[in-house]
């Protein structure tokens, strides 16, 4: 014990041990900073909205945002436009049977709004992490913490510091994307007049077209779109924001998330491909059915996504583990009404990978020995967006 607790004093005061991470977007710049404080920000425009909706519908966002424990909005100004937040949540490391690594961190959101422009900006970031061999947790800000000074040696993560700033970096990134998300949205509803029935509103802030001729929706709460007007980066929305895949019907159904696949053109129709491991229980479900959808949501769901991409269907209630609400689509599909798109889909391939087939030699070899997952296939038939 003697051992572990010098061990752990000698790592706190060398962050010159380097962590295993190679990924640019964690390196040098990737933490701002503004007069020597942490500062991450992003500014929006939104011509088509005045500033008195820009606020109107921030301060709506906050409110339902930062709605729990310690998570307020503390300041609301909407003659100067300003609105003021605090925010508390947990950074989670590593959560498994055998231990559960996280740290506890507070912020200040502030946005402002002027004229069609917003600027929002995390900062005064602060980490609690509790040491299994110290009574309190041990505290520190994002500016000694995190800070390209303080995380980076010789271009690379510090180890002990290095998973903080990463997951700070997503952190934020999820969150002013998300806000940015709901003023795209709000932008192409405004924009849209009946004036406009032959010309299509582009919204560069999530690349989605909407034309007047797009039908209205059965499914309530939701508008019907083609395929080729499926918004946002997909890439993203898949590898970051992840997406549920859901299979099967009112006798059974299952959901899984999922950060791999994506969408295309194959044999004269539009599709979308997902993969699934054999040992999941939502396989078993798609070998049985013809049809499934892909839905996909906001940060503030991030939490129901993990729970249902570490808990198994075949013992557990994920649906009222989730807290999501099933919705049935009008073909008898089912997703969740928290969803902001649903993507139907009806099965139009379906193939089992094999490390044979993997070109990339590093990944083949990682996979040797395992059993990789089974590519699904399927032809678009409806997409529904909020």
């Amino acid at each position: 014990m003697l051992f572990y607790v010098e061990l752990r004093l000698l790592l706190s005061f060398f962050p010159a041990l380097i962590f295993a991470q190679t990924d640019e977007k964690y390196l040098a710049g990737a933490v701002p900073e503004e007069n020597g404080k942490v500062v991450f920000s992003k500014d929006i425009t939104a011509p088509s909205l005045s500033q008195s909706q820009l606020y109107d519908m921030l301060l709506l966002w906050a409110n339902k945002r930062f709605d729990k424990d310690k998570n307020r909005v503390v300041y609301a100004n909407k003659e100067k436009g300003d609105i003021a937040a605090l925010g508390e949540d947990y950074l989670i490391f590593a959560d498994n049977a055998l231990s559960l690594d996280r740290s506890l961190m507070s912020y200040q959101m502030i946005i402002k709004c002027n004229g069609n422009i917003c600027s929002l900006s995390i900062q005064n970031i602060r980490y609690e992490y509790n040491v299994s061999y110290k009574r309190e947790p041990e505290r520190y800000t994002a500016e000694e913490w995190i800070s390209d000074k303080n995380a980076l040696m010789k271009g690379k993560l510090a180890r002990l510091n290095g998973k903080f700033r990463i997951a700070t970096i997503d952190y934020a990134a999820n969150l002013l994307n998300e806000a940015e998300s709901l003023l795209a949205k709000s932008a192409m509803i405004q924009s849209v007049t009946p004036q406009q029935t032959e010309a299509d509103v582009f919204s560069p802030a999530s690349e989605h077209i909407i034309s007047q001729s797009e039908t209205s929706s059965p499914l309530q709460g939701y508008k019907q779109v083609s395929p080729d007007k499926i918004p946002g980066n997909i890439i993203k929305m898949v590898s970051e924001d992840w997406m549920l895949i859901t299979v099967g019907d009112d006798s059974s159904f299952n959901m899984m998330t999922a950060s791999w696949g994506g969408l295309g053109q194959l044999l004269g129709k539009p599709v979308a491909f997902c993969f699934i491991n054999p040992a999941r229980y939502t396989y078993q479900l798609m070998e049985k059915n013809d049809t499934f959808t892909l839905s996909f949501y906001t940060e503030a769901y991030r939490d129901a996504l993990q729970y249902c991409g570490s808990v198994s269907g075949r013992d557990t209630d994920k649906v009222k583990g989730s807290g999501l609400t099933p919705v049935a689509t009008p073909e008898g599909n089912r997703a969740f009404s928290e969803a902001w798109m649903i993507i139907e889909c009806r099965k139009l391939i379906a193939q089992p990978l094999s490390t044979e087939a993997v070109n990339d030699e590093k990944i083949r070899g990682e996979w040797s020995g395992k059993q990789m997952h089974k590519m699904y296939i399927g032809e678009i038939t409806h997409v529904w967006i909020k």
